[in-house]
């Protein structure tokens, strides 16, 4: 089936899209995870890049074994720096987001856009918690936050997530008949990831009406 609009008329045909979801986080991915010199904000960035592989955290020298959601909560209680605690907060949020605590993870993106509120990712991870809730006028809100901020750099990751921000907003448009809106979403994320299959498939339930 296929969503026909023009700029004046928007008629919906078919059935909205499927959630994907995302998270993100600035670390690269390590298991087992090792602490040396107490440097838990290294180390809470790292688990949450790789939340299934980081099972524990091993002290060097000890046998004592730690979760990682306790290593972020220390990172935000050591943390000097607001954008440091931030970045920590994001980042335990993840590691919640994927043990399904959806409020928990929720309250660390919230309290990591109120410490800073130029953290792109933070933004669109609160944005997919509210697609996850059906609150789609607060989704979308999210991500336009996140999409206003665009991304730090040109790594492939991190446009990815700018392409994922783009495609979750263009379900909760969809899911609010704002079709236009939700097509151009779609389009601006296959554009952003071209291998990145789902946006396309979306685009293909369109007919666009000149």
């Amino acid at each position: 089936m296929t969503t026909r609009f023009s700029m004046r008329v928007l008629a919906l045909f078919s059935a909205m899209a499927s959630m994907l979801v995302s998270a993100s986080t600035h670390a690269q991915p390590a298991a087992p995870l090792t602490i040396i010199d107490g440097d838990y904000a290294e180390q809470c960035s790292m688990a949450a890049r790789n939340p299934q592989g980081a099972s524990g955290v091993i002290f060097t020298g000890s046998r004592a074994s730690i979760s990682p959601i306790r290593i972020c909560t220390l990172a935000i209680q050591q943390g000097s720096e607001a954008a440091n605690r931030a970045a920590s907060y994001n980042n335990r949020g993840v590691l919640h987001f994927a043990a399904a605590n959806f409020d928990d993870a929720m309250a660390d993106f919230t309290e990591a856009v109120h410490l800073k509120d130029t953290l792109t990712f933070a933004h669109i991870n609160r944005g997919n918690i509210f697609n996850l809730r059906e609150q789609w006028a607060q989704a979308i809100s999210a991500f336009d936050r996140a999409i206003e901020l665009g991304v730090q750099s040109s790594e492939e990751r991190e446009v990815r997530e700018l392409a994922r921000a783009h495609f979750n907003r263009g379900i909760a448009h969809e899911n609010l008949e704002q079709l236009r809106e939700a097509y151009l979403d779609y389009l601006k994320a296959s554009e952003l990831a071209p291998e990145w299959e789902e946006p396309r498939r979306e685009l293909e339930r369109f007919e666009v009406v000149r």
